[in-house]
């Protein structure tokens, strides 16, 4: 994700803009997910951004932990905790505060060791062009399979048995997309292309 403006500092106001500068980040939390069309609970940029009112930062206490975060909370288990939590007065959405993220659970990485950071960073690289589906469709994902494979077992060292088919990631995945409060009755899938991607109709959902 690239930064889609700047901003300038008013004459007087170097003091204010400074404190705003401090909360810059990489790494963005979607407050007001929806599931049903949205694919990504913290985004990255590739330059510190201001965060936003939909997009607000997460200031970790080390930047390099910003790669393992990301993995992990765009991860099933990731979706699970944020679902979890969220508000879920709107079919298919779950929205938190600002003041409320600080309470959803996560990955501790203060716990990562260096070289486990370093794994994270790697897994990010090679993860960061894949086309992730919206998460009522993650059972049917390639790419979040991957992901969770990346951050469980790679950066984790935890038993691949956890991530194979039929195994348990993969059963709380299917549960997952059966949830009615986050597939929300919709009533069609995305489909990638070559050329892009289409919006097809499916009719297993009441």
């Amino acid at each position: 994700m690239l930064p889609d403006s700047e901003s300038l500092a008013r004459s007087g106001r170097t003091k204010e803009a400074s404190r705003i500068w401090a909360t810059a980040t990489r790494a963005h939390y979607n407050r007001d997910l929806q599931f049903n069309a949205q694919s990504i609970i913290v985004g990255m940029t590739e330059r510190k951004c201001i965060g936003g009112r939909a997009w607000p930062s997460v200031i970790l206490h080390n930047e390099e932990h910003e790669y393992a975060f990301s993995l992990w909370c765009n991860s099933t288990l990731g979706l699970l905790l944020h679902w979890w939590v969220s508000n879920k007065t709107q079919a298919g959405r779950g929205t938190t505060t600002v003041t409320g993220i600080p309470n959803i659970p996560t990955l501790d990485t203060r716990a990562l060791t260096d070289e486990q950071h370093a794994e994270a960073k790697r897994q990010f690289e090679l993860l960061k062009d894949e086309r992730f589906l919206p998460f009522d469709q993650i059972d049917d994902d390639p790419a979040r399979a991957k992901l969770d494979r990346a951050i469980l077992v790679d950066v984790l060292g935890l038993p691949e048995s956890l991530v194979e088919p039929d195994g348990p990631i993969d059963l709380i995945r299917r549960k997952l997309a059966r949830e009615p409060q986050i597939h929300g009755g919709k009533k069609s899938k995305v489909v990638f292309t070559d050329e892009g991607e289409k919006s097809v109709k499916r009719d297993d959902r009441g």
